[in-house]
C-alpha cells in the first residue's frame, strides 16, 4: 500500500529533479553572462588605462613597430592574447606572427573590425577552429594613439570562467543535495506522524460505523487535521446525542402506542364477552374511538414529517389574511383557556396584512404553537400573540408564561426525537411532534422561527412571513 510518505517522497524528488535541473542551468547562464560582462569590463578598463598611458608618452604620433613593443607590454599586463589591425588590414599579433592570417577562416571578424574602426567596442565568445583549443572571449577596441587608430581585439581564453562557473555550479549542487536529503528526513518525519494521526482517525471511523459513539480523537494539533479532529468529535457526540433520544423517544413512543391499543383491546374485549354492560357500552365505544383517533392523529404526525423532512412536501402558496387566521384557530382553544384562568393579550398589527404561504401549512404551524402555549402555561398563566411588520417581512409572535427552558432545552425543543423529554412537559395527549412540523414548514417556506426563554416572557416562539400590505 502506497503510504502518504511514499507520495510526498515521489512527489518532491520530482520536483526537486525538476527544479535542480532549473537552478543548475539557469545559474550557469547568468554566471556565465555575469563573468563574461565582468572580464570584458576589466579589459576594457585596463587597454583604456593603458591607452592614456601611451598618449601620455606619445603626443603626437607612434611608429607601429613602437607600438608592437607596448602591445607586448600590454600583453603581459593582460594575460591575454592580443591583435592589432591597421586601417590598411595589416595585423600583428603579440602571440605569432600573423601577418598572413586570413581572415575568410573567421567569417564574422572583419564585420568587427569595421565597427571598432566605427569606434564601437565590441564583445563576443568565439571558437577559433585550428587555433585555440578552447573557447575564447574576443573584446574589440578602438586603441587611439595621437592621430592613427588602431583596432585591437584581446582573446582571453574562457577556462578560467568556467572553471570558476563549475565551482559555483559545484556549491550550488551540493547545497541543494544537502537540502534535498534534509527535505526528504523532515517529509518522512512529518508524514509518519500525519500518517498516525490519520489511522487513529480511520480506526474511529470503523469504531463509530459499528454502533459506538463514545470514542474520541485527541490529536494536538491547529492545523486542518487538528480541526478534522475537532468536526469528528463534534460529529461523534450529535451521533451519540441523537442515539440516546432515538432510544427515548422508540421506548416513550411505544409507550404511547402500548396504552390506548390496551384501552382499545381491553374495552373491545369487555364488550364482546358482555363483561361491560349494554347501557354502559356507548360511553366505552366513545372511549375507543377518541383513543384510535389519537393514534391517527400520532402515526399522520409522524408520516407528514417523514414527508417534509424528505423534501417531499408540496406546497400551494396563495395571499391570505394572517390576523384573521390567528384568531380562527384561537376559537379552538377557547375552553382550555378558560379552563386555565389564562389571561390573553392580543396585539395585531393594524394594517391588513396578506400573508404569502401554504394558508394550510400556516394554519398548522399556529395551531402547533397555540396548542403547545395552552398546554404548557401555568394556571391562571398568560398567553400572549402579536403581530407586527418589519420592512416586507411580518413577524408573528406566540408567548406563554410559566417554566423558563435552559439554553440546552432550547436547541433541543426541535429536535423529533425529543418530543417526550421532560423539558417539554408532562402532556401526553397529543403526537409530541408539533414544533418538528411547525420547524419543517417554516424551512419549507424558506423563513425563520426562533424560540426564546427567560423569567419575563416564559417561552415565546416568532416566525417569519413574506407579506403584501394594504393601508386601512
Amino acid at each position: 500500500m502506497k503510504t502518504i510518505f511514499h507520495k510526498f517522497a515521489f512527489i518532491y524528488i520530482l520536483i526537486f529533479l525538476i527544479s535542480f535541473i532549473l537552478i543548475i542551468i539557469g545559474v550557469r547562464t547568468v554566471l556565465d553572462i555575469y563573468f563574461v560582462s565582468h572580464e570584458t569590463e576589466l579589459i576594457l578598463k585596463r587597454v583604456s588605462s593603458y591607452e592614456e598611458l601611451v598618449n601620455s608618452k606619445y603626443v603626437n604620433s607612434i611608429s607601429l613597430n613602437v607600438l608592437q613593443e607596448q602591445v607586448m607590454l600590454l600583453d603581459g599586463y593582460t594575460g591575454a592574447n592580443i591583435w592589432l589591425f591597421t586601417e590598411d588590414g595589416k595585423l600583428y599579433s603579440t602571440e605569432l606572427d600573423r601577418a598572413d592570417m586570413d581572415l575568410s577562416a573567421f567569417p564574422d571578424l572583419p564585420n568587427e573590425i569595421q565597427k571598432v574602426f566605427a569606434g564601437e567596442r565590441t564583445s563576443k565568445e568565439v571558437q577559433y577552429k585550428d587555433l585555440y583549443k578552447e573557447r575564447m572571449l574576443r573584446v574589440g577596441y578602438p586603441f587611439t594613439v595621437g592621430k592613427d587608430t588602431y583596432a585591437m581585439f584581446i582573446n582571453v581564453p574562457m577556462p578560467e570562467i568556467e572553471d570558476t562557473i563549475s565551482k559555483v555550479s559545484v556549491i550550488i549542487f551540493v547545497s541543494l543535495s544537502l537540502s534535498g536529503v534534509l527535505a526528504v528526513i523532515l517529509i518522512f518525519l512529518i508524514t509518519r506522524r500525519m500518517g498516525y494521526e490519520i489511522n487513529v482517525i480511520n480506526d474511529s471511523a470503523r469504531y463509530i460505523a459499528e454502533g459506538n459513539f463514545e470514542k474520541k480523537i485527541i490529536i494536538n494539533r491547529k492545523d486542518e487535521l487538528g480541526e478534522l479532529a475537532e468536526s469528528f468529535n463534534v460529529m461523534a457526540d450529535e451521533l451519540n446525542r441523537q442515539e440516546n433520544t432515538k432510544r427515548m423517544f422508540i421506548s416513550s413512543l411505544s409507550h404511547d402506542l402500548r396504552t390506548p391499543l390496551t384501552t382499545i383491546k381491553g374495552y373491545t374485549q369487555g364488550i364482546l364477552d358482555g363483561t361491560i354492560e349494554g347501557d354502559k357500552q356507548d360511553r366505552y365505544l366513545k372511549i375507543v374511538l377518541n383513543e384510535s383517533d389519537r393514534l391517527i392523529k400520532m402515526i399522520n404526525d409522524l408520516l407528514d414529517l417523514s414527508k417534509m423532512e424528505s423534501g417531499a412536501l408540496v406546497l400551494n402558496k396563495t395571499d391570505f389574511d394572517i390576523n384573521e387566521l390567528i384568531l380562527n384557530v384561537l376559537d379552538n382553544f377557547e375552553q382550555k383557556i378558560v379552563e386555565k384562568s389564562i389571561k390573553l393579550t392580543i396585539d395585531l398589527a393594524k394594517d391588513k396584512v396578506l400573508a404569502h404561504g401554504d394558508y394550510t401549512a400556516i394554519h398548522r404551524v399556529v395551531y402547533n404553537l397555540l396548542d403547545n402555549a395552552t398546554k404548557f402555561v401555568e394556571p391562571e398563566g398568560s398567553i400572549s400573540i402579536r403581530t407586527e411588520l418589519r420592512a416586507d417581512k411580518l413577524y408573528v409572535g406566540i408567548s406563554n408564561t410559566g417554566k423558563v427552558l435552559s439554553p440546552k432545552e432550547l436547541e433541543m425543543i426541535w429536535d423529533r426525537f425529543t418530543k417526550l423529554d421532560k423539558s417539554r412537559g408532562l402532556e401526553k395527549k397529543s403526537s409530541g411532534l408539533g414544533l418538528s412540523i411547525v420547524k419543517e414548514i417554516i424551512k419549507a417556506h424558506h423563513e425563520k422561527i426562533d424560540v426564546f426563554s427567560n423569567d419575563d416572557i416564559g417561552v415565546a416562539f416568532i416566525f417569519t412571513l413574506s407579506t403584501q400590505i394594504f393601508k386601512s
